[in-house]
């Protein structure tokens, strides 16, 4: 919107800024660049695992096994910026070796945000079944999440076992999971997903104080806040 402002503004004026429009082109070579040197170091340094410490060029899990979140995370990036030989090579390794059939305890958000949105986004683009199957089979995984009194998600799930634990847990994180889980139930044409998320997103927005906002923290059993500042950053800017 911006470009498109001042190219107007060009059009009608002769002013210095109209001799400074960048080389959209050039632009667009430098972010695949900079794309391809953060994925060819990730590549080198942490195959395999979640993510690349560019400084001490090793790698980092998030939990006691690695769920791929970079790959899951870069695919579809791939895809647009046209890097067909990356995107084949990481989509067949991704469908190949992804499992969430893990003993480990997981943030219900940050997987639903990065593993099941980048799973449901790349079926989307791709048609490849194997991405949704693993979609649907992590949105079953998570779903305990949602059995509290209040039907606001607790924060932690086991994949495996499906023991939930931390009921104090905040408005990003309780909701503003229907995009993805909306489209799951979309694509799976299971209801359950959809239900369960906009259950949790009503029943926060219920709690809003009276002059229409929410607190940073929340307990998903009571229904009560345990802190009651409202702000845009950090456990509310989602």
């Amino acid at each position: 919107m911006k470009i498109i402002r001042v190219s107007l503004l060009c059009i009608v004026t002769s002013l210095p800024i109209c001799a400074q429009q960048p080389n959209r082109v050039k632009l667009a070579h430098e972010v695949k660049a900079e794309f391809l040197h953060a994925w060819n170091g990730y590549k080198k340094y942490a195959w395999g695992h979640d993510d690349l410490k560019p400084l001490s060029k090793t790698y980092h899990d998030w939990y006691a096994e690695p769920l791929l979140m970079t790959p899951v995370d870069a695919l579809d990036t791939m895809m647009l910026m046209g890097l067909k030989d990356e995107f084949a090579t990481t989509h067949h390794y991704v469908v190949d070796h992804l499992s969430f059939d893990k003993d480990i305890s997981v943030q219900n958000f940050e997987v639903t945000i990065r593993l099941l949105g980048g799973l449901l986004t790349n079926y989307q683009l791709t048609g490849d079944k194997r991405l949704l199957d693993l979609a649907e089979d992590l949105g079953n995984r998570l779903l305990p999440v949602f059995d509290s009194p209040t039907g606001m998600p607790y924060r932690y799930v086991n994949l495996r076992t499906k023991a939930v634990r931390d009921a104090n847990s905040n408005p990003a994180e309780t909701g503003t999971l229907l995009l993805e889980f909306g489209t799951l139930s979309k694509l799976t044409g299971k209801p359950v997903f959809y239900d369960k998320a906009k259950r949790a997103l009503v029943e926060t927005f219920r709690r809003r104080s009276s002059i229409g906002l929410v607190g940073e923290w929340i307990n998903v059993e009571t229904g009560q806040w345990t802190n009651t500042d409202s702000h845009i950053s950090g456990a509310i800017d989602s």
